[in-house]
C-alpha cells in the first residue's frame, strides 16, 4: 500500500504556514502517514482508520482507472451523504478522473439536463437519490461498484489538468459547467488551512450537501491527521447531539443553523470543543448571529465563495464576528486573493462605494464547459465578474449589499426564477407566472410565485406544487403562491421582478 511510503510528506506538515504544492493525492497519503491507526471517518457505530479507509479508496480508484483509463473521463456522482460517497468522491480524484457532483435535491429534470452537458462516462448513484439522478442509462448504483485487489499508483495530474466540473445556474436559468482545475482544489485547500487551521484533534461534522461547499473540507482535514463524522439522520437534535459530543468544526448554511436555534433541545453552556460553526453560500441576520453565538459560544464565523471561485474569496473569523460592526461583513481576502469594486462607467471605485465585485487569484476558474462566450463574459484580464455587488470599507472588509442579477439565494442554494418559471408555466391551471425572491427569516430568500389561474381551488395547489417539486425538487419549489388576474408589467411589456414583494401584499396566498 502506497501510504506506507509517504513518511518523507510528513515535515511539510510541521511547518508554520502549509504550502499545497503537490498533487491531492498527496494529502491524503499525508494525513495516513501521521497515525494509520487514528480514526479518519465516523457514522454511527461505524469507524475506519485511515489505513481502512485508503484501502477502500485506492480499491475503487483501481476499479475506476480500469473501467475508465481515457484522460479526461468524467464520473458523475449523485448522492447523500454517507461513508460510501466520501470513499467514491476521493477515489474519483485518486484516480486524476474528473468529478462531477451532482446534488439529488435539484431534482431529476435538472439533473438530466446537467447530465446531458457534461456527458459523463458513468453517473454513480446511491439507492436513496435514484429517483432524483439524472435519467440516464448510465447509472451505477454505489452498493455495485465493488473494489480490485492490487497494489494501486495514483494518478498524478497536471495542475492545470481538470479535476472537478460543477454546476450552477446562469442569469436565464440555463446551468453552466464550472470547470475547476488541481490547482484551483489546492488553492482553496491551502486558504481552508490558513484560516481554519486544522489539526490532528479536529473533527468536522459533515452535514451540507458533499456535493455542495461541505466537500471543500475534506481533503484539508484528513491532510492533517484529524477526522470527519456522518450522521445518521439530520434531525436537529441529531445534529446538536453531535456539535455537543466532540466535533470542533461544521460548516452549514444559515437554514440549518435557525432549524438548531429553533429546536427545543439546545440549551446554552455546551459545545466546548466547537471551534468554528461556520455559515457560507448565503447571509445571516444579524439577530441571528448575536443568537447563534449565544447559544453555540464564540465560535460563528463566516466565508464567501462561489463556484467560480469556490470557498475562500474572504473569510471572517470567529473572533472577527464578536465585533457587531463587523457581523454585516463576509470577512477580508484570503490567501493569494485580490478582490476590487467596479463599475463600467468608472473603472475601480474607491474604498466605500458600492459597486460589482471581481475577484482574481489561483481560486478562481479557467472558465465554463463547452462555453467560450459565458466564459469571456464572466473572466475579463484575469478578473472574474462574481456577480454581486458590495464595498470594501477602509480596513479591508468586503460587504455584500445585493446580487446583479435576479439571483435567488435560498437555504443556501443559488436558484434562479427562469428555470422555476420554465415548469412552472406547465403545471396544471397556470397560464402565467412571475417568480421572485422575498426576505425571509428562515431561508434568507423564500421563493415566492405570482401565478394567473383558469380556476383556484386547493386541489389546484397540491397539483401545481406536486408538479414543480417532482420536476425541480422541494428547493426550487415556491412556498407561496399568489394569484391575480394579470401580472404588471412596465411600459415595455416587461415583468420587473423587484416589484413582486410590494405587489403580492394586495394578494391572497393560494
Amino acid at each position: 500500500m502506497l501510504w506506507k511510503k509517504q513518511q518523507r510528506w510528513l515535515p511539510f506538515w510541521q511547518t508554520e504556514m502549509l504550502k499545497f504544492q503537490q498533487s491531492l493525492a498527496e494529502l491524503l497519503y499525508a494525513g495516513a502517514a501521521l497515525d494509520p491507526s487514528a480514526i479518519a471517518i465516523e457514522q454511527g457505530d461505524q469507524t475506519l482508520s485511515y489505513e481502512e479507509l485508503l484501502c477502500r479508496v485506492e480499491s475503487v480508484a483501481a476499479t475506476l482507472l480500469k473501467k475508465y483509463p481515457e484522460p479526461g473521463s468524467r464520473i458523475g456522482l449523485c448522492a447523500t451523504n454517507h461513508v460510501d460517497h466520501l470513499i467514491a468522491y476521493l477515489a474519483i480524484l485518486l484516480a486524476g478522473i474528473i468529478w462531477v457532483p451532482i446534488n439529488p435535491a435539484n431534482g431529476r429534470a435538472l439533473n438530466t439536463v446537467i447530465a446531458e452537458k457534461v456527458q459523463p462516462n458513468v453517473i454513480l448513484v446511491d439507492s436513496e437519490s435514484v429517483a432524483n439522478a439524472p435519467g440516464s442509462d448510465l447509472l451505477l448504483l454505489l452498493d455495485d461498484l465493488t473494489g480490485a485487489n492490487g497494489n494501486f499508483q495514483p494518478s498524478c495530474p497536471d495542475l492545470d489538468d481538470i479535476a472537478a466540473i460543477k454546476f450552477t445556474g446562469g442569469t436565464t436559468g440555463e446551468p453552466k459547467g464550472v470547470l475547476q482545475t488541481h490547482s484551483n482544489m489546492l488553492a482553496v485547500i491551502e486558504n481552508m488551512q490558513a484560516f481554519y487551521k486544522f489539526n490532528q484533534l479536529d473533527c468536522n461534522l459533515v452535514i451540507a450537501p458533499l456535493t455542495h461547499g461541505s466537500s471543500h473540507f475534506i481533503l484539508p482535514i484528513l491532510a492533517v491527521g484529524g477526522r470527519h463524522r456522518f450522521l445518521p439522520d439530520r434531525s436537529a437534535e441529531s445534529i446538536i447531539g453531535a456539535l455537543d459530543s466532540g466535533v470542533t468544526t461544521a460548516f452549514m448554511p444559515p437554514t440549518l443553523i435557525y432549524k438548531l436555534l429553533d429546536a427545543d433541545s439546545l440549551a446554552p453552556g455546551k459545545f466546548n470543543d466547537l471551534r468554528h460553526l461556520t455559515y457560507g453560500a448565503a447571509p445571516m441576520l444579524p439577530g441571528r448571529i448575536s443568537e447563534a453565538q449565544r447559544m453555540f459560544g464564540p465560535c460563528i464565523s463566516t466565508i464567501y465563495g462561489q463556484t467560480e471561485a469556490p470557498m475562500m474569496i474572504t473569510a471572517l473569523t470567529a473572533e472577527e464576528m464578536q465585533d457587531a460592526a463587523l457581523c454585516g461583513t463576509v470577512g477580508r481576502t484570503c490567501r493569494n486573493i485580490q478582490i476590487r469594486i467596479v463599475n463600467e462607467e468608472n473603472g475601480v471605485l474607491p474604498v466605500g462605494t458600492s459597486g460589482s465585485i471581481e475577484v482574481s487569484g489561483p481560486i478562481v476558474m479557467p472558465g465554463y464547459l463547452n462555453n467560450p462566450l459565458s466564459t469571456a463574459a464572466t473572466i475579463r484580464e484575469g478578473w472574474l465578474r462574481t456577480g454581486d455587488l458590495g464595498y470594501i470599507d477602509a480596513s479591508g472588509y468586503l460587504t455584500i449589499v445585493g446580487r446583479a442579477s435576479d439571483l435567488i439565494i435560498t437555504g443556501g442554494f443559488n436558484v434562479y426564477p427562469t428555470e422555476v418559471e420554465n415548469i412552472l408555466a406547465e403545471a396544471p391551471g397556470v397560464s402565467e407566472c412571475c417568480v421572485f425572491g422575498v426576505e425571509d427569516p428562515y431561508w434568507g430568500e423564500r421563493i415566492d410565485a405570482v401565478i394567473v389561474l383558469s380556476s383556484v381551488t386547493v386541489e389546484d395547489k397540491e397539483k401545481i406544487v406536486a408538479f414543480v417539486r417532482e420536476r425541480l425538487g422541494a428547493i426550487r419549489t415556491p412556498k407561496n403562491f399568489y394569484v391575480t388576474q394579470a401580472i404588471p408589467r412596465n411600459g415595455v411589456g416587461k415583468v420587473v421582478r423587484r416589484d413582486m414583494p410590494d405587489f403580492i401584499k394586495s394578494l391572497q396566498a393560494l
